[in-house]
């Protein structure tokens, strides 16, 4: 066997033991080779095996490629074999075979030069090996190779189980004193070794082998509050002193297994950030208060650092202008051991350049290593970040004239409207533009330029917020631009660096561009050029963080040192002094690279802690892109607060936008925002709630996802209304980016040639124009509306892809796009999707529509650079790094870059056919006219949209009480939605002393429609000087006004004098609306010890009823939330009903007498919240959850359905009851209804034990049971006092 150490990203010692601990031997000297498949020249059989007989292989696919450090791994045979499979993560490679002994297999075709070749076993997004990436070396590789589930590393000797190793990170340091890891049931004595020298192993015989020490653990309940993920994991404690286990986070630590015969039956890594956080956190002035980086305090130049593993850290400090090392380096620091931090007092004069070498322990390697990296909280930096610099962000020299005193416009969030730019291309086409200053800082000094004309422009129109890609510090474009390959420099030059460049051929004087720019567009010249020059040029947008703190060196006319701070300041200044706040885009839920190499720096200073790791392997999980940061780990939260609060402070920064916010902790966002409005009161946060990856559904904390962050003030991007309008969904391919298309783009009402206007198009049509209503109110919750089919809903209730459409508690809590940087722009997608032959101002038409939704609705209108320019990508998918060819943007209105060439193969070639058949249309091709049109009509929404604060309603409340729908429910016109704002007496306040009401009308259709309004009604003043003639002349006539085609009217209702009637908002029949929405409201009293054991039901028409088990005796109660909160009644809130027995006052609590035990029904009907009518009356012991089914819904059926044979029957007295069949072994469940509704019961880490009670909870996680047997098992679900009990 094989010794194979360091394998993956854990670092992983094997050895062949034969112990009884391990399910037999793992050497298997005669194993079955009969079973093993037969395999060729240069083929290798890769196995896969479960490791359970009772588990399924169904859907395990393998994931493979050629890229990174495997370039060419499968030969063109394997590729060709695999077909479509072959790098489609969503459908991997089938196996090809089983085996009884060694699990599933895949016969590889291999390159026969190659020394390696990547792969991935996985089904879904489960990872068949851990985290890791799965690395095939050929060399070891004797025709077959094994793996294991949940076994990082690849075995080239034939074998049935895997030897026992010290294997990935399963083991947790939850606090000070706990330790989580699920050990063999044959575990008798559990430990973990520390071992300063890292030399910890296993021999062959199975014993261990190094230097350490050890540290026993015991057996315990969980006391540690571990999170979600860890809160299945056996439970352990220990002994060691908060000092003595501070001393062994410095070291290698295994934990080990031993049996009763001392034979190590398990060993894995130990992760250690939990621990960390307890030791140096948890105080009230400890590392987390403390201030990092460098501080100029007198004639003292002051360093910090926190490194509470590192055994030794020394400061190298270099001169300013040299760069050469200064005499006194290294300068040795000194540890606090309460804190972490290493610090060093200094005389180092501002300017001076330094590094910090940490002497510290690395899991990545498995060894003690030096390691010289920059400072986490740099605030300046040399070219290409390999110092950090000593500066004073107060001193005079770095500000600009003016600096401290500027104005800086003030911007209520309600209000905010954003433009979303790249630095780089504002203005690097731009002619206009100093050519020194193109693509920089600077050029937004310049207010003359075509680019900041056009900005100027918008911001006179009523743009708010200028939002600019990634421009702190990262790791992917070289700031010095000499050693730049652009597309303005010469094939000469490119082909000195690069000889295998496709143009090597060409003229070498040519430039890159005159070769770009005589490509024929429906072939590959332009992609295969721009491809030759990625990695050289200075494009990129920037999502790959280095330093969280310091502005980005590429925009900078000198990225050496102090300019980039100074010439950031000026955009700021500049952009404020004009009218606009700056929007910074931050990344704080990865970087570009943890572990020992040159752009990873976290993972240098504190290894294993800022980055997310994955439970079981220890790996870093790399769910976002690249290596996620783990800000759920306090100093990481800290890290970007603190670099937050530089941004805010030093630079002026009025609001953030947070990169995949979804990766991080609600509580972090909302510690953030609170922080930072300590430095302005008016700074806003809005960021990607998106929910995916291992933080999904709340796995590890609570996240900063859509759905979490209602109330909290933080904006969230809305992809309802965006799939909605655009069609289909972001990552489409094939015939469906044709197929689905969305209401801005012809659903229904301009079917393209993959459609024809049928009746599913029809209900589509219905679905999505009701999700936009509901997106157009601001994604509100509770906002109330009629749907398609009639019916009373709230936002919340209405269905998107099994999601509520409205989620937020304010308009300000959501941005509404139709267009960002990812995916393909407007036009692009339109162009996908539009009929063929539609004319070029037909399309510029729709596009026109689709921004008039965002620019025109309560929400915050986010809006992509050159939308109002109809930009194309020429179709490129994700243009990150696809340079200035394809990201060009005209601020002339000339070309809008539509047709220069396929987009990039590796994320559009699928779609080939599909592209050269939509831009073969001629009709596509724009010139100025359409390009001026659109840009004027964004002009006028935008005019629209500041004219009135009816557009920026703010509060719910407000929302509810004046916007409403007309042509809705069964009888509705299919391409028009109708809202009006109401502004007249029944509003209110008089917010618009102009207008009692204001209509806007979006017509999807081809055609012209009629639209009822009031008499007094007139087109809106700005659009009666439309540029689009058809507009311009509409008019109303007898209550009536006829919508042009594509487009959106805006009518108004004048205010003469004092308020009038406005348009106010419709009644609607309320009968199924939970008068208290989601909020779970309860009887609490006497009877519960004022707890929340009786919930009430909410049974329609405003009535919320539970039964309750009483004694004779009097009893005191109240109607009210978990939290004694918004619902909260006592005796003076509440009118005893007609049929109640007498309720009385006592101190303000209800009170009822009791005259014979038995079950008694409390109904609350809460239809007039002021005063709500409570009865309580005998029961007739009627099912507690009426005729709704409740049922045993668990893992026994692989959908967790509703199924008949698992419905329980109610027994009488609140007590249901079922007989239900279950396998043995573990399954898991919950009690609930068949829509996953108010009856869904559980408890989070809840075992069930035969013959004992488990209390329940609403909406809880699942509960756990380990049958005995198969056979038959009585569940009783007492739902009065929400118990669970089974019994054999």
């Amino acid at each position: 066997m094989k010794n194979i150490l360091n394998r993956g990203v854990m670092g992983t010692a094997i050895v062949a033991a034969a112990l009884s601990g391990c399910g037999g031997s793992s050497n298997n000297s005669n194993p079955p080779a009969s079973e093993l498949v037969e395999v060729g020249e240069n083929q290798v059989a890769l196995y896969f095996n479960l490791q359970d007989s009772s588990a399924s292989y169904e859907d395990w696919g393998l994931h493979l490629w050629n890229g990174g450090s495997c370039p060419d791994g499968y030969s063109q045979a394997m590729m060709d074999r695999a077909g479509d499979n072959f790098e489609n993560w969503d459908d991997p490679f089938a196996f090809e075979g089983e085996s009884d002994t060694y699990g599933i297999y895949w016969v590889l075709d291999i390159n026969p030069d190659a020394e390696c070749a990547n792969f991935i076993i996985h089904k879904g997004d489960e990872k068949g090996m851990g985290s890791a990436d799965g690395l095939l070396e050929i060399a070891k590789a004797d025709d077959y190779a094994f793996t294991f589930k949940d076994v990082s590393s690849v075995f080239y000797d034939v074998i049935e189980t895997p030897p026992v190793a010290i294997e990935g990170a399963a083991a947790h340091l939850t606090n000070e004193e706990s330790v989580r890891w699920n050990v063999p049931d044959s575990a008798s004595s559990i430990m973990l070794l520390s071992s300063a020298a890292a030399n910890i192993a296993l021999n062959a015989d199975g014993s261990l082998a190094g230097d350490y020490t050890t540290i026993d653990l015991t057996s315990a309940s969980a006391t540690d509050n571990a999170p979600p993920h860890l809160s299945g994991f056996d439970a352990f404690t220990h002994e060691a002193s908060a000092d003595e286990l501070k001393a062994a986070l410095k070291t290698q630590l295994v934990a080990v297994a031993m049996n009763g015969d001392a034979q190590i039956v398990a060993a894995t890594n130990v992760q250690i950030p939990l621990a960390l956080d307890a030791l140096y956190t948890a105080g009230d002035n400890d590392a987390d208060e403390a201030d990092l980086g460098v501080s100029i305090v007198g004639s003292s130049t002051d360093f910090s650092v926190w490194a509470p593993t590192a055994t030794q850290v020394e400061l190298l400090a270099f001169d300013a202008d040299t760069k050469v090392q200064l005499a006194e380096s290294p300068i040795a620091m000194s540890e606090d051991p309460a804190t972490g931090i290493w610090s060093a007092s200094t005389d180092l004069p501002e300017g001076t350049f330094y590094q910090y070498r940490i002497a510290v322990y690395h899991p990545s390697t498995g060894r003690n290593e030096s390691l010289v990296t920059t400072d986490p909280y740099s605030i300046s930096l040399s070219m290409n970040s390999v110092y950090s610099q000593v500066v004073d962000l107060d001193s005079a020299a770095l500000k600009p004239a003016g600096w401290d005193d500027h104005d800086v416009p003030m911007i209520e969030p309600k209000n905010i409207v954003i433009y979303e730019s790249h630095i780089r291309d504002f203005s690097i086409s731009d002619p206009t533009t100093t050519e020194a200053y193109r693509g920089t800082y600077k050029a937004f000094t310049e207010t003359e330029s075509d680019a900041m004309k056009h900005i100027l422009a918008l911001q006179e129109a009523g743009l708010t917020h200028f939002h600019l890609l990634p421009a702190a510090d990262f790791a992917t474009t070289n700031e010095d631009p000499s050693q730049r390959i652009e597309i303005t420099n010469t094939v000469g030059e490119l082909c000195a660096i690069r000889s295998s460049a496709s143009v090597c051929g060409e003229d070498a004087g040519a430039t890159l561009l005159s070769l770009l720019e005589q490509c024929d567009p429906a072939t590959q010249c332009a992609e295969t050029i721009v491809d030759d020059i990625r990695d050289l040029d200075g494009f990129n947008w920037g999502y790959d963080p280095l330093h969280f703190g310091v502005p980005e060196g590429t925009y900078s006319t000198d990225a050496d040192g102090t300019t980039r701070i100074v010439e950031f300041r000026e955009m700021v200044q500049t952009l404020h002094e004009n009218g606009l706040n700056v929007v910074m885009d931050l990344v704080y839920n990865h970087t570009n690279a943890s572990g020992t190499g040159d752009k990873s720096v976290l993972d240098k200073v504190v290894p294993g802690y800022y980055h997310r790791l994955d439970e079981l392997s220890g790996g870093v999980t790399k769910s976002t892109c690249c290596d996620n940061t783990a800000t759920e780990h306090v100093m990481m939260a800290k890290l970007m607060t603190d670099t937050i609060l530089i941004w805010t402070e030093h630079y002026k920064v009025d609001a953030y936008r947070f990169d995949l916010m979804g990766h991080q902790p609600k509580q972090a966002m909302i510690d953030s925002l609170a922080a930072a409005r300590e430095v302005n009161e008016n700074v806003y946060f809005y960021g990607e709630g998106w929910n995916f990856g291992e933080v999904e559904n709340d796995a590890r904390f609570v996240q900063a996802r859509q759905h979490n962050m209602y109330g909290t003030g933080i904006g969230t991007f809305s992809d309802r209304g965006r799939d909605a309008i655009r069609g289909g969904g972001p990552f489409d391919g094939g015939d469906a980016i044709r197929t689905n298309q969305g209401l801005g783009n012809g659903l229904y009402t301009l079917p393209n040639e993959h459609n024809s206007g049928s009746a599913d198009e029809l209900n589509n049509w219905l679905k999505q124009a009701d999700i936009v209503r509901v997106e157009l109110t601001g994604n509100l919750a509770d906002f109330i509306l009629i749907d398609r089919n009639g019916n009373t809903k709230r936002g919340k209730d209405v269905d998107y892809n099994g999601q509520e459409s409205g989620y937020a508690a304010a308009t300000y809590e959501t941005q509404t796009y139709v267009s960002k940087h990812d995916n393909q722009t407007l036009w692009d997608n339109n162009q996908y999707k539009l009929p063929t032959g539609l004319s070029a101002m037909d399309r510029a038409r729709m596009q026109v529509l689709s921004v008039s939704f965002p620019l025109l609705g309560q929400s915050i209108p986010f809006m992509h650079m050159g939308a109002d320019l109809l930009r194309s990508k020429s179709m490129e998918r994700d243009s990150y790094d696809s340079g200035d060819w394809y990201n060009k943007v005209d601020f002339s209105a000339v070309d809008n870059n539509w047709n220069k060439g396929l987009p990039r193969d590796d994320k559009d070639g699928s779609n080939y056919d599909l592209i050269r058949e939509v831009i073969a249309d001629t009709s596509i091709e724009t010139s100025a006219s359409e390009l001026e049109y659109s840009r004027d009509m964004f002009m006028e929404y935008l005019k629209i949209r500041s004219s009135s604060p009816l557009f920026g309603l703010g509060e719910a409340s407000v929302v509810m009480k004046r916007v409403d729908y007309h042509n809705t429910g069964t009888e509705q016109t299919p391409g028009l939605i109708v809202q009006s704002i109401d502004d007249g007496v029944n509003a209110g306040t008089d917010l618009d002393s102009n207008y009692d009401a204001i209509m806007v009308i979006y017509n999807m259709d081809a055609n012209v429609h009629s639209v009822a309004v009031p008499a007094n009604a007139e087109l809106h003043p700005v659009q009666q000087d439309s540029v689009d003639a058809a507009i311009a002349a509409v008019e109303v006539s007898s209550g009536s006004v006829d919508v042009p085609a594509f487009s959106t009217v805006v009518i108004v209702v004048p205010q003469e004098g004092a308020q009038g009637a406005g348009i106010p908002v419709s009644n609607k029949n309320m009968d199924n609306i939970a008068p208290f929405g989601d909020t779970k409201v309860y009887i609490r009293g006497s009877m519960n010890d004022w707890g929340t054991a009786n919930e009430t039901l909410f049974v329609g028409e405003g009535v919320y009823t539970t039964n309750i088990t009483l004694d004779a005796g009097s009893y005191e109660f109240k109607f009210a939330d978990a939290d004694w909160a918004d619902v909260n009644y006592g005796f003076g809130g509440i009118t005893e009903g007609a049929d109640s027995l007498a309720l009385s006052d006592v101190s303000g609590n209800i009170a009822v007498t009791i005259e014979t035990a038995g079950i008694y029904k409390f109904d609350v009907d809460a239809t007039n919240t002021d005063q709500l009518v409570v009865t309580v009356s005998a029961s007739e012991d009627t099912p507690t959850f009426g005729a709704t089914g409740v049922y045993l819904r668990g893992s026994f059926d692989p959908g967790w359905a509703a199924l008949e044979d698992y419905q329980f029957t109610y027994v009488g007295g609140g007590i249901y009851e079922l007989n239900a069949e279950l396998n043995a072994g573990g399954v898991n469940f919950k009690v609930a209804d068949d829509s996953w509704g108010d009856i869904n019961f559980g408890q989070d880490g809840g075992v069930v034990s035969l013959d004992t009670e488990i209390p329940l909870e609403y909406n809880k996680g699942d509960l756990s049971f380990d049958a005995p047997t198969d056979g038959t098992y009585t569940l009783v679900f007492d739902a009065v006092n929400l118990t669970l009990t089974v019994t054999q």
